[in-house]
């Protein structure tokens, strides 16, 4: 995938690089744009940033992808923009122009304006929280609300602090010795039965039950 920046219509049109661009100069605005862009480029994609003017072209190498930096002069970065767009249709590499200019644009190539490629930045900025793993107390809960749910332990069962706490303490026995799920389902099942005399379960819906909570 080839993106072609309009580079300074992104640095003028963004507050906060706008802002970078009045109060330091051009230089900042570009360093802050090349940095962006940096930090979320993909493997196999090649981003072009095309400036206007005079400069010294660049390119990067990381992560399977590029990230290219080319200065227009002495033409036009339309110019430049339109070039690399009519190349890639040429050589079928799927490519997106950047800009809210539409002077810019290439048949061809998929288009994005300026505010909506920062969100796309912004948006591969953000790093997933992952989820977090149960606690082996929260998984004890879960497994007797869920066999209590499916009728398998009877209503005048005991299950007391004494009682979760050694079925705490079994689940982490399981989980250190990095058991896969079905084989702790089978070992909890079993500690239930002698502890609770769960119901009869012929189509091993107990198991099954149990067997989720750790997948």
């Amino acid at each position: 995938m080839r993106i072609i920046i309009d580079a300074y219509n992104i640095i003028r049109t963004n507050p906060e690089s706008k802002g970078i661009e009045q109060v330091h100069g051009n230089q900042k605005a570009r360093d802050w744009l090349v940095d962006l862009c940096r930090g979320v480029l993909r493997n196999g994609e090649e981003w072009i940033l095309v400036f206007d003017g005079d400069g010294a072209a660049a390119v990067e190498s990381m992560g399977g992808g590029s990230l290219v930096v080319r200065y227009s002069a002495p033409r036009t970065a339309d110019e430049v923009i339109r070039e690399c767009g009519e190349d890639a249709v040429a050589l079928h590499i799927p490519a997106r122009i950047v800009s809210s200019d539409r002077e810019v644009q290439v048949q061809g190539c998929d288009r994005q304006d300026s505010a909506s490629f920062i969100e796309f930045v912004i948006k591969r900025t953000v790093i997933p929280q992952r989820q977090k793993a149960p606690s082996k107390a929260e998984q004890a809960e879960k497994i007797i609300k869920a066999l209590q749910a499916h009728g398998a332990i009877s209503p005048g069962a005991r299950i007391d602090r004494q009682f979760k706490d050694e079925l705490v303490e079994n689940i982490s026995y399981l989980c250190a010795r990095k058991l896969p799920p079905q084989k702790m389902a089978r070992d909890i099942e079993k500690f239930l039965r002698d502890r609770l005399a769960l119901q009869p379960d012929p189509q091993k819906e107990v198991f099954r039950t149990i067997k989720k909570v750790f997948e």
